[in-house]
């Protein structure tokens, strides 16, 4: 193999590592890194294209879209998983909401493993498009759940496709999972309809939490849900990668570390 083709392959690798850990990368800063000309990076876009490791944009590219119909894990599946780092940080979010309050709670499954520290609560109110939330509220009168209209989501066991159908009440708190969180793409989703559904949420809410655990730091899924400034507090282990938790505080994001659960 030729120096020049091995350099190819280097200089290739390093594209789909930064877009990997950036989710986007421009032709100009790649030509700066790499030391090449902005004709040869758009080369290399598109032989990364032709082999649909990446999707070129207008001066530069993004992570391909997953393939049609493919699905995401199961929310049975995703539930047993780090749960010590789930119940840590839902036990933490949970600390925030007092009896009497009104939340809104997205389908994540973080967010679900609040439900157990919220049913000791006398009264609460809740909206949510998880109809796993709401079953599991069935054994406790105290709580009042509000569900939208729309279409079952079946992976997240969620109802999605009419924001609009949200009740037009006031929330103290939300509580909100994510996909993927990075300083430069900010907080992603893996659907678009969550997406919309989340920030519908959203916007009834005085105050929101996002709760993420180390996984998702340097993930950048499709669908932007909003910059890391778009929640009011990020929730997360004390595990989490320390340089991009420092980034989005430098960016005036507040970042709360949280320990696990015993």
């Amino acid at each position: 193999m030729s120096n020049s083709s091995l350099f190819m392959e280097e200089r290739r690798r390093t594209i789909l590592e930064q877009l990997g850990r950036r989710g986007r990368v421009s032709v100009r800063d790649l030509s700066d890194l790499l030391r090449v000309s902005t004709v040869t990076i758009r080369q290399d876009l598109r032989a990364l294209e032709d082999a649909s490791l990446l999707e070129r944009t207008h001066g530069g590219a993004v992570l391909p879209l997953p393939p049609a119909g493919s699905p995401e894990r199961s929310f049975d599946v995703r539930l047993r998983e780090h749960q010590a780092v789930k119940d840590g940080l839902a036990r933490a979010a949970a600390g925030r909401v007092e009896s009497g309050m009104s939340i809104a709670m997205d389908a994540s499954t973080t967010v679900f493993a609040m439900l157990p520290y919220l049913k000791k609560l006398d009264r609460l109110l809740i909206i949510t498009n998880s109809l796993m939330l709401a079953q599991h509220c069935l054994d406790s009168p105290q709580m009042e759940v509000y569900l939208p209209g729309g279409r079952l989501r079946r992976d997240s066991i969620s109802l999605v496709g009419k924001p609009e159908e949200l009740p037009d009440i006031n929330l103290n708190l939300g509580f909100f999972g994510a996909h993927g969180i990075a300083p430069e793409a900010g907080i992603t989703e893996s659907s678009q309809e969550e997406v919309t559904m989340k920030q519908a949420m959203m916007r009834h809410c005085l105050q929101t939490y996002l709760l993420v655990d180390e996984r998702k730091w340097g993930k950048v899924a499709p669908y932007t849900l909003g910059g890391a400034q778009a929640v009011s507090v990020i929730l997360t282990p004390g595990t989490a990668p320390a340089a991009p938790v420092a980034e989005l505080r430098a960016q005036g994001a507040q970042v709360w570390l949280v320990a696990a659960a015993e």
